[in-house]
């Protein structure tokens, strides 16, 4: 005799089904939006209690354009005094990377065969980075859509800090009470885990790429500025960053003296031990509480995904995915409870 089982799907699940089919199809079609907005949340996070501190002295507005017009000089200058200078030494570093690399005896010739890629894709990078320095006299498509999608998280950044206020109240009137306790916690510590990642980063890179910028220019090292770019940038992966940052220093300064290599190593040595003693400590000790293995992983994937934009917002997505599933089964059950 046959068992036959009988499987029986409801009208409203079968409604769910197609309602989860076409929110994700819906979400994946305006994906670049919800990066955006991402990025603007992680802003808004990190900036968030700066300006709630400023607010207590000045009007909220007043704080906010004090602010834009710090972070828009940060920009101009960037883009006008360091850029500049960094885009010459990639192009004559691409030019001079045979003559490096040969002063290093037995490992040229491991590495003169693929040689013209990496000089290619310096270059490459010269070129890109020196488009961004002088796009501001271009009108192509793809710089006038970066500026837009810059000028968007900005102004999206600027409105939301302002009206921060209004949203939380709406956000009050539209959770149901029984929840809105709970769902706010959850937020608070998503928002600040994501602020204390983006202002402690921020400022720990450029720490390091200034103490790496002195420290090479007083030991008349080559592409100092590059280098201490390059030190600075690295900073966000944890652990193995000093050391990426080290090894292109290392191997130019080789190629001067053994005496330079070594005062070289010596420096970075002592700005890491005065990383790892005081300013991880004192800057990122509460940023994410996150393991390493999991923040390398994130970038890795963000990279995988979205480039470098993946690489920025991929820690902050871990920290806020950390805190959900920390705070899942209470959620669970204050939700199921109603």
């Amino acid at each position: 005799m046959e068992n036959k089982v009988k499987f029986e799907i409801s009208t409203l699940t079968i409604v769910k089904i197609i309602i989860a089919i076409f929110a994700v199809w819906f979400f994946y079609a305006i994906r670049e939006i919800v990066v955006l907005f991402f990025i603007v949340l992680v802003i808004v996070a990190a900036l968030g209690p700066l300006v709630d501190r400023m607010a207590k002295y000045i009007p909220r507005l007043l704080a906010l354009v004090f602010l834009s017009i710090i972070f828009l000089g940060g920009l101009t200058a960037i883009g006008f005094l360091i850029i500049p200078p960094i885009v010459n030494q990639i192009g004559q570093l691409a030019v001079n990377l045979p003559y490096y690399v040969n002063k290093l005896g037995p490992f040229y010739s491991s590495v003169k065969n693929t040689l013209p890629t990496y000089q290619e894709s310096l270059l490459n990078l010269s070129s890109q980075l020196g488009q961004v320095s002088t796009g501001l006299y271009t009108t192509t498509v793809g710089f006038i859509a970066g500026i837009v999608g810059v000028v968007t998280v900005l102004v999206l950044s600027f409105y939301v800090l302002l009206e921060q206020n209004s949203l939380r109240q709406f956000l009050h009137q539209t959770i149901p009470s029984e929840h809105k306790e709970k769902i706010f916690d959850v937020i608070r510590k998503i928002g600040s885990k994501m602020g204390s990642w983006l202002r402690g980063q921020v400022a720990l890179m450029f720490i390091i790429a200034i103490a790496d910028g002195i420290a090479l220019f007083f030991l008349s090292v080559p592409y100092a500025l590059t280098l201490a770019v390059w030190g600075g940038l690295v900073e966000v992966v944890p652990y193995i960053g000093p050391w990426l940052g080290l090894i292109p220093a290392l191997i130019i300064a080789l190629t001067i003296s053994p005496w330079k290599g070594l005062f070289v190593l010596i420096a970075y040595l002592l700005i890491q031990q005065l990383e790892g003693q005081f300013l991880v400590p004192k800057i990122m000790g509460k940023a994410v509480g996150l393991s390493p293995v999991i923040i390398i992983l994130a970038l890795l994937s963000g990279a995988k995904i979205m480039g470098v934009l993946g690489m920025f917002i991929a820690v902050p997505v871990a920290a806020a995915l950390s805190v959900v599933i920390l705070e899942w089964s209470e959620l669970k059950r204050t939700i199921q409870g109603s």
